[in-house]
C-alpha cells in the first residue's frame, strides 16, 4: 500500500495510530514508540499520544505525536495553543523537530511541522517554525497527498531537509498556480469566444475581477456570513443546475445579483425583486448577505455594464477547483505558516499571474517585515523629539535572539510612548509600484502591533483589531500602480487583511463594512507626468497660499469621508475637485513668480549721492548679468506652469500633486517610501500605459524626469547612462517623494552597485541622499523566480549637501535574514564606526568622502590636488558586501605594484555576426557549399572546447564564414554563390522591435545592413593574444591564443600593447589573485548553474601584477594540464565539515608556484596566502550555495 493510499485511508476513516504505518512506509529508520503523553493533556487538549520519532543522525531526531482538540479545528482560537504545545514538547525532548497531528471530533486535522530556528551559530528553544497542512474529508487535500503522500517529494523523509521540503509554501503555491492559471486561461479562452471580444487586455481584466470577487466570497463564507453556510456559493450552484439546465444564466440571473445587490446594499433590502428563481431560503440568506460595497462588488465601468457573458460550464470547473481548496480567515505570520488560501497566498498566486511579463515579483514576507521594521526605527530616530536610546526602538521592533522569557520590548517613559505613538498614528507611507500590496499589507502589521502594545502599557483605551487597521489605511497608507487589475488585487489584499478581522458583530451593519480604496491605491505611470507634450516633475508647492491650503484640508477631509463611504459624491466628482485645487495651486505659483519677476525687472540703478562718487551704487555688472538670467529662468517657469495648467484636463495621466495633494502641501512629501521598484532590462523599458509607442522616447522622457526633478544635479545637458535599468529612474523619481525627514526603503536589484551605469545614480546619492544601509545576505537569495540579486538600501531624504564624515554602512548578513535578523546584532550594525565581522555578519562602515575619493578619477596631478575629478563610479557590491578582508590586504600591499589590464592592453567584444545562420557553418555545410580555407576562420564559440591554457586541437563546432572583399574582386563562384543564396533565402527576426517577422535575405537585418558589405567583416580584424570567457562558473582559464583563432561574441578578446607582455598578461589573468578579483568584481546570474556574467568593463580593470612572471616561472606544463574546478585547483574541499575559512589549502603545485611569485611581490605573509584560496573559495561557495537555495 502507498503513502498516498495510506493518507487517503486516515482521511475516510481517521485514527491517530494509522500514521504509524504511514511514517514508517516514508522512512524504514522510524522507531514505533507508542508513548502516552497524557501529562501535556489540559482543557484544550486531550488523548496525547506520542507515536514515533526518527533518528536521522545521533544529533538529528523528529518526533511524532497526536492531540485530540476540544473545540472544532476550524475555530481561530486554538492555532496559538497548538503551536504552543507542540514547542514544549519540543522543548522538553531536546529534539530536532516535530510533526504533530492535531484532530477534532469530526475527524478534520491538521498535519503539523514545527522546527526550532538556530540564531546564528546557536539553537535557541524560542525561535521557531511552524507550517501546516489542514485536511478534511470534505475538502479534495489535494495538496496535501500530492506534497505528503505523493512521489513529489522524491527523497520520502530520508532527511530533515526533505521534510522541510514537504512543507514548503513555494512548492504548495506553484501547485496551486499551475491548477489556478489552466482554470483562469479557459475562462479567458470562453469570455474571449461567446463575447467576440477582440481586446485580450480587457477579457482577462474582466475575467480577473470575475475571480477577485469570487475568491473573496470564499472568505465571506469561510466566516458564514451568507446564511451561516461555509459552502453558500457551492450550494448556490447546485440550485441553479436543478432549476435551470442548460441555460447558461448562472453568472447574470444569480451571481450578478448577488455581487452587484445583494452585498452592495443594507441588509433586509430585495435581490432581484420578481426576476429570480431562487428559493425561499435563498432568496433570505441573500437579503441578509452583508452590506460590503468599498467598491470591489460595485459596478465597474467598461466591464460590469458590457453585458458580458460567462458560460456555466467553465464557472462550474473554476468551482469546483477554488472550492476544492480550504480557506482560513487567518493571516499567515512569519513563524506560522497554514499551507492553504489564506490572504497572503492569494497575493503571491495573483501577483505571479499577472506579473509575468512586467519585472515584478512578489517580495517574500521576511524580507518585507525587515523592512517596514528598519524603516520605522530609522523613521523614528529622525522624527522624534525626546532622546530616546537607539537600542530601545530596535527592542520594540525586533525580537532578541535570546530565550522567550529574555525578549525586550524597549523601555520608554509614558510621555516617550505617547510621542511615538501619536507619530504614528500620523505616519504617511507609500509604495511607487505596490503589486499585490505586500508593503502596505506588511507596514499595516506592524504599525498595528507596536500601537497596540505601546498604548496596553499606558492603559489608553485601544480599538479593535479592525478598527484599528481600517484607521492605519486610512491615515498612513498609499500606494501607486500602472496596470488596473494590479490596483484590484492590491485593493482586495487590503479588504481580505481587513475583513478577517471584522466582528461578527458588523454582519448586520447597515453602513458598508469595507472602506473605498479609490483614493488610497491609485493608478497611473509613477515616473513619466507628461501633460500634453511637456514633462512635469514633482512640485514641492513653498509658495501656496493659506486659501488653498485650507482647500487642501477641506479636500482631504472628503477623501476620509470617501473612504468611509459617508459621502453621495461620486469618485469622479472628488478627483474634479482635485484637478481644481491643483489649479489653483498652479495660478498661486504663476502669480508669486510674476511678482519676482516684475521686482527684478523694475530694479533701477542707485543715484543716491555718495563720498565715493555716483558710481559706487550702481549696480555691478555681474549683478546685472546674474538678474538677466534669473529672469530668463523665471519666464520659462511661468510658461511651463502656464501650459500645464492649460493641458492638465486633457488626457490626464497620473500626476503626485494632484492625487496626493494633502501629502505634498501639508507635509511637503511622504515619510516613508518603501517597495519593490520592477526590474527591467534597458532594452526592454517601455512606456507600460501604452501612449509612447517609441522605446526611444520613452527612455528619454525617464531621463528627462531625472533633469526635471533634481535640476541642480542633473542639468540640461547631462546624460543618464542608457544602458540605466528601469528601477534606478525609480529611486530618483521616489526620494523626490520624501519629506525632509522621509525615508526611503527599496529592495532591488545589486547590479547598480557594480556595474557602469550604476555611477550616475552613486554620484546622486553621494551628492544628495544620505545612505544609511545598503544590505546583502550572503546566505540566502531573496527572490526564487526573478533572473536577479538584490539588496536592500535604506536612504536619506535628499538634502543640501552630505557630511562628508557620514558613515554608509554596508551589510552582509551570513545567515539567512530569519535567523540573523536580532536586536542584539542590529545594535551592533547601528553602532559600528569601523568593521565588524562575525559569524552573522559583517558590516563594513565608510565616510562618503572615502566612497567618493575610491570612485572619482583624475586626468592629472593639477586635477587631483584641487580635488575636480570626475565620478565614474566604483565597485561598491564587490569592494564593501562581497570582499573578504584579504582583499583590502592586497590592495594596501599591492600600491604601486597592481596595473589596469587596461593600461596595457585593448579589451574587446568577440565577432558579432548578426546573422550567425548564415556566417557560422557546420563541416557539412562547408563541405556542401564547396567552401575554400581561405575564406573559413576557426572560431572559439565556447570554452567548453577549451580544455587548458595553450590548447590546439580543438573540436570546433564551427567555421566563420570570413569574405572581406567586395563582390567584383570575388572570383571564386562558390563563395558568390553562397552570398547570393543569403540575399534570397527568407529569415526570421530574432530580436529588436520587428522579432518574430520574416524578412528576405541576411543582407536586410538591420545588424548587417550597417556594414559596406553586409557580408564582410573589417579587414584590418586582428586575432587577439588571449580568449577571456564571459560566463564564469567553477573552471576558469584565460586562453593563449597562439594559432590565431578567432573569437565569437560571447567572449572577449585581449590584444596587448606590447608583445612581450603577452605571457605576463596570460599569466597573471591565469592566477589565483585575479580569480579573487573577478568574484568580486562581477555579477552573479542567478539559476542553478551560479554564473558570473563578466563585462568588458570588468576585465579591462583588472588589477594585474606588473611583474616579469614569464621570466620567473616555468609555465610548460601549467599552460598544457587541464584547467579543474577552483575548488580542485586551490586544494580546498568546501562540503567538508571543516569550515573553508580554517582548512589547510594544497594547490596544485604549478598553481602554488606561480601564486608564490605574485605574493613574494606582494609581500603576504604565509597566512594571508592561505586567506586569498580559501577567499575566492569561500566566495564561489556562496555563490553556489545561494543559487541552490533557489
Amino acid at each position: 500500500m502507498e503513502t498516498r493510499e495510506i493518507l487517503q485511508d486516515i482521511i475516510g476513516d481517521f485514527a491517530p495510530d494509522k500514521f504509524t504505518r504511514f511514517f514508517r512506509e516514508k522512512n524504514r529508520s522510524f522507531a514505533p514508540r507508542r508513548e502516552s503523553f497524557t501529562h501535556y493533556n489540559d482543557e484544550c487538549f486531550t488523548d496525547g499520544l506520542k507515536l514515533g520519532e526518527i533518528k536521522f543522525s545521533e544529533s538529528d531526531k523528529l518526533v511524532v505525536c497526536a492531540f485530540k482538540a476540544s473545540q472544532p479545528l476550524s475555530e481561530r482560537g486554538g492555532k496559538k495553543a497548538q503551536y504552543e504545545k507542540g514547542k514544549k514538547i519540543l522543548k522538553d525532548s531536546q529534539s530536532d523537530a516535530g510533526i504533530v497531528i492535531f484532530y477534532d471530533k469530526d475527524d478534520n486535522f491538521r498535519f503539523s511541522l514545527i522546527y526550532p530556528k538556530a540564531i546564528g551559530n546557536r539553537r535557541q528553544w524560542s525561535n521557531f517554525r511552524r507550517f501546516t497542512y489542514f485536511v478534511s474529508r470534505e475538502w479534495t487535500n489535494k495538496t496535501f497527498l500530492q506534497r505528503i503522500g505523493g512521489k513529489d517529494n522524491d527523497g520520502g523523509f530520508s532527511s530533515l531537509d526533505k521534510i522541510k521540503e514537504a512543507f514548503s509554501l513555494s512548492a504548495v503555491t506553484d501547485i496551486f498556480y499551475k491548477d489556478f492559471f489552466v482554470e483562469y486561461n479557459k475562462l479567458v479562452e470562453a469570455v474571449k469566444k461567446r463575447n467576440k471580444i477582440l481586446d485580450q487586455e480587457k477579457v482577462r481584466n474582466f475575467v480577473l475581477l470575475f475571480t477577485v470577487r469570487t475568491i473573496f466570497l470564499g472568505f465571506i463564507q469561510k466566516k458564514g456570513w451568507i446564511g451561516n453556510d461555509e459552502k453558500f456559493i457551492q450550494n448556490l450552484l447546485k440550485e441553479y443546475q436543478k432549476k435551470c439546465v442548460n441555460k447558461d444564466l448562472f453568472y447574470k440571473k444569480w451571481l450578478m445579483p448577488l455581487f452587484f445587490q445583494a452585498l452592495n446594499s443594507p441588509p433586509g433590502r430585495k435581490v432581484s425583486y420578481g426576476d429570480n428563481d431562487f428559493s425561499e431560503e435563498t432568496e433570505k440568506n441573500m437579503q441578509m448577505a452583508p452590506y460590503l460595497n468599498g467598491g470591489l462588488f460595485k459596478e465597474k465601468p467598461d466591464y460590469d455594464d458590457q453585458d458580458y457573458f460567462l458560460p456555466d460550464k467553465e464557472i462550474k470547473d473554476f468551482f469546483d477547483f477554488l472550492f476544492s481548496h480550504n480557506f482560513t480567515i487567518e493571516e499567515n505570520s512569519y513563524e506560522d505558516e497554514d499551507l492553504q488560501l489564506n490572504p497572503e497566498f492569494l497575493g503571491i498566486i495573483f501577483e505571479r499571474l499577472v506579473n509575468k511579463a512586467d519585472g515584478a515579483v512578489y517580495t517574500p514576507r521576511t524580507e518585507v517585515d525587515l523592512m517596514c521594521r528598519l524603516s520605522l526605527v530609522k523613521w523614528l530616530q529622525k522624527n522624534i523629539g525626546s532622546p530616546i536610546a537607539k537600542a530601545n526602538l530596535y527592542e520594540l521592533f525586533f525580537r532578541e535572539g535570546e530565550k522567550e522569557k529574555d525578549q525586550k520590548r524597549g523601555s520608554f517613559s509614558e510621555r516617550e510612548t505617547k510621542e511615538i505613538v501619536g507619530l504614528l498614528e500620523n505616519l504617511t507611507v507609500c509604495d511607487p509600484a505596490v503589486g499585490s500590496g505586500a508593503f502596505l499589507v506588511g507596514m499595516m502589521q506592524v504599525l498595528d502591533e507596536i500601537e497596540h502594545d505601546l498604548k496596553s502599557r499606558i492603559s489608553v483605551q485601544d480599538i479593535d483589531a479592525f478598527e484599528r487597521k481600517k484607521r492605519i489605511i486610512a491615515q498612513s497608507l498609499y500606494g501607486v500602480e500602472v496596470k488596473e487589475w494590479a490596483v484590484w488585487i492590491c485593493q482586495l489584499r487590503l479588504w481580505l487583511s481587513l475583513f478577517i478581522e471584522a466582528p461578527d458583530s458588523l454582519k448586520g451593519s447597515f453602513e458598508p463594512i469595507l472602506p473605498s480604496l479609490d483614493f488610497k491605491v491609485r493608478q497611473g505611470d509613477s515616473l513619466v507626468q507628461r501633460v500634453g507634450s511637456k514633462s512635469f516633475p514633482v512640485l514641492g508647492h513653498a509658495m501656496v497660499s493659506e486659501t488653498v491650503k485650507r482647500k487642501v484640508t477641506q479636500l482631504k477631509n472628503l477623501k476620509n469621508e470617501y473612504f468611509g463611504n459617508k459621502t453621495p459624491l461620486k469618485d469622479w466628482e472628488i478627483r474634479q475637485r482635485e484637478l481644481t485645487i491643483y489649479e489653483e495651486i498652479l495660478q498661486s505659483e504663476i502669480i508669486e513668480k510674476r511678482k519676482e519677476l516684475n521686482r527684478l525687472k523694475n530694479v533701477q540703478p542707485g543715484t543716491t549721492a555718495s563720498l565715493f562718487g555716483d558710481e559706487f551704487f550702481k549696480p555691478a555688472q555681474k549683478e546685472m548679468d546674474f538678474n538677466k538670467e534669473k529672469i530668463g529662468l523665471l519666464e520659462s517657469e511661468i510658461n511651463e506652469l502656464l501650459d500645464q495648467k492649460q493641458n492638465i484636463r486633457k488626457d490626464k495621466p497620473l500626476v503626485w500633486n494632484i492625487e496626493f495633494a494633502e501629502i505634498f502641501v501639508e507635509f511637503g512629501g511622504f515619510d516613508i517610501v518603501i517597495g519593490n521598484p520592477p526590474y527591467v532590462r534597458q532594452e526592454d523599458i517601455a512606456d507600460p500605459t501604452g501612449k509612447v509607442k517609441d522605446k526611444k522616447q520613452y527612455k528619454e522622457l525617464l531621463a528627462e524626469m531625472v533633469r526635471l526633478d533634481f535640476p541642480a544635479d542633473f542639468p540640461p545637458k547631462s546624460k543618464i547612462n542608457a544602458q540605466s535599468d528601469l528601477y534606478t529612474y525609480f529611486y530618483i523619481r521616489t526620494l523626490r517623494l520624501l519629506n525632509s525627514k522621509g525615508i526611503h526603503t527599496f529592495i532591488c536589484s545589486n547590479s547598480w552597485l557594480d556595474v557602469g551605469y550604476g555611477a550616475w545614480l552613486q554620484r546622486f546619492l553621494l551628492a544628495r541622499a544620505p545612505v544609511e544601509f545598503i544590505i546583502d545576505n550572503h546566505a540566502k537569495r531573496s527572490f526564487e523566480a526573478a533572473d536577479v540579486n538584490t539588496i536592500i538600501s535604506i536612504i536619506h531624504a535628499p538634502i543640501k549637501k552630505i557630511d562628508p564624515a557620514h558613515l554608509v554602512k554596508f551589510v552582509a548578513f551570513k545567515k539567512p535574514f530569519e535567523e540573523s535578523v536580532f536586536t542584539e546584532y542590529l545594535c551592533q550594525i547601528e553602532e559600528a564606526k569601523e568593521v565588524i565581522s562575525n559569524d552573522i555578519f559583517r558590516v563594513y562602515p565608510i565616510a562618503v568622502k572615502n566612497l567618493k575619493e575610491a570612485g572619482t578619477e583624475y586626468e592629472n596631478e593639477i586635477q587631483e590636488k584641487m580635488q575636480i575629478g570626475a565620478y565614474v563610479g566604483d565597485k561598491w557590491g564587490g569592494k564593501y558586501l562581497r570582499a573578504p578582508d584579504i582583499f583590502f590586504t592586497i590592495l594596501e600591499k599591492g600600491k604601486g605594484k597592481l596595473i589596469k589590464l587596461g593600461d596595457v592592453a585593448d579589451v574587446r567584444f568577440g565577432i558579432k555576426t548578426g546573422a550567425n545562420e548564415f556566417f557560422y557553418l557546420t563541416d557539412i555545410q562547408v563541405k556542401e557549399w564547396g567552401i575554400r580555407k581561405r575564406f573559413l576562420k576557426k572560431t572559439i564559440f565556447s570554452f567548453k572546447e577549451i580544455k587548458n591554457i595553450s590548447q590546439e586541437d580543438i573540436d570546433f563546432r564551427y567555421s566563420l564564414f570570413w569574405c572581406p572583399y567586395d563582390k567584383k574582386n570575388i572570383a571564386d563562384k562558390n563563395v558568390l554563390n553562397y552570398i547570393k543564396h543569403g540575399e534570397s533565402r527568407k529569415v526570421e527576426i530574432k530580436q529588436g522591435k520587428d522579432q518574430g517577422k520574416s524578412i528576405t535575405g541576411f543582407n536586410n537585418i538591420s545588424s548587417c545592413q550597417s556594414r559596406k558589405n553586409w557580408y564582410a567583416f573589417p579587414e584590418d580584424w586582428k586575432a587577439a593574444n588571449l580568449i577571456f570567457n564571459s560566463k564564469v562558473g567553477e573552471r576558469f582559464l584565460v586562453y593563449l591564443n597562439s594559432y590565431g583563432y578567432f573569437e565569437d561574441k560571447k567572449l572577449y578578446g585581449i590584444l596587448s600593447y606590447d608583445k612581450k607582455d603577452i605571457e605576463n598578461i596570460c599569466l597573471s589573468l591565469n592566477s589565483t589573485i585575479t580569480r579573487l578579483f573577478m568574484e568580486l568584481f562581477s555579477r552573479e546570474l542567478t539559476g542553478a548553474q551560479a554564473i558570473l556574467d563578466i563585462t568588458v568593463e570588468v576585465v579591462t580593470g583588472l588589477p594585474l601584477i606588473d611583474i616579469d612572471l614569464a621570466g620567473r616561472f616555468n609555465r610548460k606544463e601549467f599552460y598544457t594540464r587541464e584547467m579543474k574546478p577552483l575548488f580542485e585547483e586551490c586544494g580546498i574541499d568546501p562540503k567538508s565539515k571543516i569550515p573553508i575559512e580554517v582548512q589547510e589549502p594544497k594547490p596544485f603545485p604549478d598553481r602554488a608556484e606561480l601564486d608564490k611569485i605574485i605574493f613574494d611581490a606582494l609581500g603576504l605573509t604565509v597566512n594571508e596566502r592561505k586567506d586569498v584560496y580559501r577567499a575566492v573559495c569561500r566566495l564561489v561557495w556562496n555563490r553556489i550555495s545561494k543559487a541552490k537555495s533557489v
